[in-house]
């Protein structure tokens, strides 16, 4: 997908949520952020005066259009040092995000601490289409879940874990006739959401797992660097798609199909 227009964009609020900065910043009214949806990344430039050298990529956690007071996004960022009235250059949105359904289902959303950051969004989203909604949310450290009490006020039920008891709560929610979700979508380092798809796709859900996170390495979010890119095999030959550019959601199955990434591959 083409990228969308460097902007340039205004700190309206910041507040601490847990162990992040939930980011609240103007951007000029577009046609991309009316369409943006969960799943998209926004990609902030190196600046080296803040310290910064690498790019930041940060999921897009929701975005408020009003004709009024123009268009706001949120982002979830690391504990950092945006003023409110600070401008700040972005790219975005970037990619392709969590498909939403044309008719109700149940659905499951499965997230790992800051790639829970469009959970929210997401739910209400489905909500919306008048979709079930059950959410299930793991982190190493109780501080680094993302606000799970305005969750609970919108979703029919959220679990929290631990990253080895995401495996065996995630079975007993696909198993649990009470929920039986149709659709499963995901978003977390690699391995954890291609055990999502390896337990959710046998069972015949509907996996949609967002195969880029931005909190396990450095990856720039626009095609260059290659850090995201995924060598698959679907038995017609491998092949190298990267997430970036072709996702960052992409279909479970390919993570099952993946060998490697392509950076490692070549080596």
């Amino acid at each position: 997908m083409t990228p969308g227009p460097v902007v340039q964009a205004v700190v309206s609020a910041v507040r601490a949520i847990g162990s992040y900065d939930a980011v609240s910043l103007t951007v000029p009214s577009s046609t991309a952020w009316d369409r943006a949806r969960p799943g998209q990344l926004v990609v902030l430039p190196a600046d080296p005066s803040r310290g910064s050298v690498l790019p930041g990529v940060h999921w897009l956690a929701g975005v408020v259009v009003d004709p009024v007071h123009g268009t706001t996004i949120q982002l979830v960022v690391a504990m950092d040092a945006h003023q409110v009235g600070a401008e700040v250059v972005l790219l975005g949105p970037l990619g392709r995000g969590f498909p939403l359904p044309s008719q109700p289902v149940s659905a499951l959303v499965v997230a790992h601490e800051r790639s829970a950051a469009p959970v929210r969004w997401l739910v209400s989203l489905l909500r919306e289409r008048g979709c079930t909604v059950h959410v299930l949310l793991s982190a190493a450290d109780p501080d680094r879940h993302l606000d799970p009490g305005g969750l609970r006020r919108q979703a029919d039920s959220v679990v929290l874990t631990r990253p080895e008891d995401l495996p065996s709560e995630l079975t007993a929610r696909l198993d649990d006739p009470g929920t039986d979700p149709a659709l499963v979508l995901a978003a977390g380092p690699r391995d954890l959401v291609r055990v999502v798809a390896s337990l959710s796709a046998p069972r015949g859900r509907v996996v949609r797992v967002a195969a880029l996170d931005p909190d396990t390495g450095p990856v720039c979010g626009t095609g260059v660097c290659g850090g995201c890119d995924l060598v698959l095999d679907d038995g017609a030959g491998a092949r190298r798609v990267r997430p970036c550019l072709e996702g960052p959601v992409l279909p479970g199955e390919w993570l099952l199909s993946a060998r490697s990434e392509a950076r490692r591959a070549a080596r």
